[in-house]
């Protein structure tokens, strides 16, 4: 019996950068039914809070949310689980990612998200698709304070290429790397991760492996898969994903999520 259900969003349940007008109001029905039934619906995404909030705004009161890839956990406005960068590591990690002159950065904070120009793609990206609390602060090493809990590296289509000769061995061993779309590549907690993230879920509300029901669609979602008895691969997923996962569902532009959770 799926007592909990946990789903990835940019790639999953919508394609990636979707707004609350692309997003299918299905879903929030959905959801509504699975609590009904007793099953909890858990969101883990690369995203931030607010931007989750934003687009599960009718059942945002219903849903667990693992936001910037897992690194923290909320329900109902309230931070159950937190994993941080050292100031240290995400200093390097900006002096390195500055080295690949094509990739954006942008940090990730408990309060908000930060970039160094207003005047990018990637800012503009961030506020008007996925609906960003992000600011633009100059130097990322000297002016932001915040507790940090992600440092991403932004590319429009080449950022697994540009980051594959030496920057993704250099940190493979230091925190966890999760290659999130084309666009992202994310610099997470070591002991953090979406994976990490439905474990603490799962352990909050007393459900098993066996109960679990999880969604995705990339490399960052395989821990999260495992975390599963069963677990679906939407059909537009990468190929490692697709042989991480027990099954394939439509995909995110057919809806497949919502009709597999219609089913349960």
């Amino acid at each position: 019996m799926v007592r909990l259900v946990v789903s990835d969003v940019d790639g999953t349940l919508v394609e990636d950068g979707g707004s609350v007008e692309s997003f299918h109001p299905g879903y929030y029905d959905a959801i509504r039914g699975l609590k009904e039934k007793g099953i909890v619906f858990a969101v883990c995404s690369g995203r931030q809070l607010v931007s989750l909030e934003k687009l599960f705004a009718p059942v945002a009161d219903m849903i667990y949310f693992a936001v910037d890839g897992g690194s923290m956990v909320f329900y109902q406005g309230e931070c159950l689980y937190s994993k941080f960068l050292s100031k240290e590591i995400c200093d390097e990690i900006i002096d390195d990612a500055a080295k690949i002159p094509p990739c954006d950065v942008m940090v990730n904070g408990r309060k908000h998200a930060y970039a160094c120009s207003a005047d990018s793609e990637m800012y503009r990206w961030m506020v008007n698709s996925y609906g960003y609390d992000i600011q633009a602060v100059g130097n990322l090493k000297k002016n932001v304070r915040d507790e940090i809990v992600k440092v991403s590296l932004y590319h429009h289509n080449m950022v697994e290429a540009l980051t594959d000769p030496w920057f993704r061995p250099k940190w493979e061993n230091r925190v966890r790397l999760n290659l999130a779309g084309i666009q992202w590549l994310d610099c997470v907690p070591k002991d953090g991760g979406k994976g990490s993230a439905v474990a603490f879920i799962q352990e909050t509300l007393g459900v098993t492996r066996e109960e679990t029901m999880a969604f995705g669609d990339n490399q960052n979602d395989i821990d999260m898969l495992k975390r599963a008895g069963k677990s679906f691969a939407v059909a537009n997923a990468r190929e490692e994903l697709k042989a991480a996962a027990t099954d394939v569902c439509g995909s995110c532009m057919e809806n497949g999520v919502l009709k597999e959770l219609i089913k349960l």
